[in-house]
């Protein structure tokens, strides 16, 4: 007997509704306003990816593995405004 398993990846996309867990473990749900970043000046969605303007390629690439941390998704919730990471959404 063959079981298929579907996978759900979450596309991001700016109006994506999202859920992510604060610090203390609290639940809230909200919606993708914006991607911000430490390390690049101009970074966007695209195909549910992070990616930025590189200055050296003169084109838009993905962030490197050692620039995730440093991305930041604004997500507004009927409380306010929020800033979480890649890894606090599910």
């Amino acid at each position: 007997m063959k079981l298929d398993k579907e996978i759900y990846i979450m596309k991001l996309a700016i109006g994506t509704t999202v859920s992510y867990m604060n610090d203390l473990g609290d639940k809230y749900t909200g919606e993708i306003s914006e991607v911000i970043s430490d390390s690049y000046d101009d970074v966007k969605l695209e195909d549910g990816s992070v990616i930025y303007w590189s200055k050296k390629t003169k084109k838009y690439v993905p962030v490197r593995d050692k620039h995730k941390d440093s991305i930041f998704f604004e997500i507004k919730t009927p409380l306010g405004v929020e800033y979480v990471t890649e890894n606090e959404l599910f």
